[in-house]
């Protein structure tokens, strides 16, 4: 019974947290997520970004928030590179923003999802980048941080899924 809470009470943490730092959808080409980021991005950052990943991907999500710990706002980005990205996966980025005007990539990490692409998601809160995903019997919450230009793990945690108690 306990497991199940603390379930429950991460995944409506998740839920409800995620929706004032992250915006997620099921995907995006990478020029309409460059529009819609032009709002936020000045044009410079923007031709950074666009250099520094493949072109021919779909966004699946993204945050945005400093979890570099220098006060600029970050970026985390879940894509699909088409016939590169292995089935069943997203390729993650993690970028550090640099005085506001370029971006550099920290790390590029593969997730695997196990229905819907969506379930590796971001939260970015108090100077860290947490990532969730799953696979057949657990949730997966990890915190990154940027530090010395590297990404560092830390606050990992493992929820088994109890299918049996699903709904009691």
């Amino acid at each position: 019974m306990p497991k199940i809470f603390i379930l429950t009470a991460l995944s409506s943490f998740f839920l409800f947290f995620s929706t004032i730092n992250v915006k997620a959808q099921d995907e995006m080409d990478f020029e309409e997520f460059m529009g819609m980021m032009s709002e936020t991005m000045t044009e410079q950052q923007l031709d950074e970004l666009s250099f520094k990943l493949p072109w021919n991907i779909k966004v699946v999500g993204y945050g945005v928030g400093d979890f570099s710990g220098d006060g600029n706002d970050d970026i985390v980005l879940s894509v699909i590179e088409k016939d590169k990205t292995p089935k069943k996966s997203v390729d993650v980025y993690f970028f550090e923003n640099v005085d506001n005007t370029s971006f550099k990539k920290i790390k590029k990490k593969n997730y695997k999802w196990y229905e819907i692409t969506l379930e590796v998601a971001f939260l970015i809160k108090e100077g860290k980048c947490f990532v969730t995903s799953r696979d057949d019997n657990s949730w997966y919450f990890a915190g990154y941080e940027i530090k010395e230009n590297k990404l560092v793990t830390s606050d990992v945690e493992k929820f088994p899924i109890e299918f049996e108690n699903a709904g009691n």
